[in-house]
């Protein structure tokens, strides 16, 4: 993408300069290192060396680097809705919904049509939210959490930069770290404006638009739907409904250019949605999903195109989600539709954890271990297992060895940290157990 290895590295040079990594994020990206390296190789014979997280953060940053010189641009588009205009849709009922294409650079071997991904982030603390986007890349492009909150990222016009006066934070942790708090700008409840406080918290590099979309219940003032226009030269600024005249009330069309922070340019894109919107007002499910098929564009390996589309439905907790191929853009196939307690099958409905209990139910001793760990309970136990950091099961010998009280054998398992889940009636518990010789 940026014309070879003496460029990367310059890249990776400015990086290394010029941008701050959240500690969330040194973390995770290391844990991605060490997991690749415990199944392949981790040398780079580009590179000439092994990659290490500073190469996962690089990646990641594409979007903040791509206005470096050499980086391709990429395109996106979305449009929302929400009350009047989805009230005569039977499944939104006036809920509100996005759909969103993402373009992107394709490489000539089309091997990033093959690694498209939905992940999905259950964290002991925070939030759980669902992020689409590619293996190894640490942040988010576009996500949901389980307050009902959705943002997806566009690249934005005016994207000279003229200031470093504080160090950068790639945006799509940035964006990552938004929807995984429960309450990022500390005033006691969880609503839209996390997000927009989240996104123009740091300083940046570039130009974004992000369009975030919230269950009504949690919108106040935003009416479900505001874009967040940052730019290095201007700041930021927010963008809502009223700010588009030519639109009517409770819909949004997003592109890549600001029209708050800057005047608005033209883009045959935003033009096509507004005509199509003026015709019929109304939208449903079909038509947010056409709409991304009447401004796609194939994915062509060597420069670019349409590689995922999707609906957010942040209100219900679902999705639609279909990923292009080399034969069929994303758009012209029929989504695959995805409810919240699919991806998190054992939490209560909507996807919503309930309240953690402070009651001791389950104690694994000794912790740390050399490998023998004795498991002491209450109630009556369903299930047990035992898992490693990569969310593998593994086998460990399991045996019971008194009233309320299993005993573990480990010492086959590499030092490390591993999850002992346990079923006990309807609920699943869990302790962390480490292996250290």
């Amino acid at each position: 993408m940026v014309g070879g290895v003496s460029n990367y590295e310059s890249v990776r040079t400015y990086f290394l300069r010029y941008f701050d990594i959240p500690s969330e994020f040194v973390d995770y990206t290391q844990g991605i290192v060490s997991g690749i390296s415990d199944t392949v190789s981790i040398y780079s014979d580009t590179l000439g060396r092994n990659i290490d997280f500073i190469d996962i953060c690089v990646v990641s940053a594409t979007p903040d680097l791509s206005g470096l010189r050499g980086v391709k641009q990429f395109l996106c588009t979305s449009v929302s809705a929400w009350d009047s205009a989805t009230i005569d849709d039977p499944e939104l009922n006036g809920a509100s919904a996005i759909s969103r294409n993402l373009d992107y650079y394709v490489d000539t071997g089309n091997s990033i049509l093959d690694n498209n991904i939905l992940i999905a982030f259950d964290p002991e603390t925070g939030q759980d939210w669902i992020s689409v986007g590619f293996p190894g890349f640490s942040g988010c492009l576009s996500g949901m959490n389980e307050s009902g909150i959705s943002a997806c990222l566009n690249k934005g016009n005016y994207q000279e930069t003229i200031q470093h006066t504080s160090p950068f934070v790639p945006i799509c942790m940035v964006l990552a770290l938004g929807l995984s708090d429960p309450d990022f700008n500390g005033s006691g409840t969880c609503d839209i404006d996390d997000m927009k406080t989240a996104l123009t918290d740091w300083n940046r590099l570039n130009s974004f638009d992000i369009h975030v979309v919230a269950s009504r219940a949690l919108a106040g003032v935003d009416s479900s739907s505001v874009v967040v226009e940052v730019n290095n030269r201007d700041g930021y600024a927010f963008r809502y409904a009223v700010d588009e005249p030519d639109i009517a009330p409770c819909r949004m069309i997003l592109s890549n250019h600001h029209r708050v922070l800057r005047p608005p340019v033209g883009c045959y894109r935003y033009a096509y949605l507004i005509d199509s919107l003026s015709t019929n007002p109304d939208v449903t499910l079909e038509r947010l999903w056409n709409f991304m098929g009447a401004v796609g564009w194939p994915a062509t390996p060597g420069s670019g195109g349409t590689i995922q589309t999707l609906v957010f439905m942040p209100e219900h907790l679902k999705m639609g989600l279909a990923f292009a191929t080399a034969s069929t853009p994303s758009y012209d196939q029929v989504p695959e539709w995805i409810e919240w307690t699919d991806i998190f099958p054992n939490h209560a409905p909507q996807g919503i954890e309930s309240a953690i209990s402070t009651e001791q139910i389950i104690l694994v001793s000794p912790n740390p271990s050399s490998g023998i760990v004795t498991l002491s309970y209450q109630g009556s136990v369903q299930d047990i297992s035992v898992y490693d950091t990569a969310g593998r099961r593994v086998e460990a010998d399991i045996c019971e060895s008194g009233e309320y009280c299993f005993s573990f054998d480990l010492s086959s398992l590499p030092e490390g940290i591993y999850r002992v889940s346990v079923q006990i009636d309807d609920t699943v518990f869990t302790e962390n157990v480490v292996i250290i010789r």
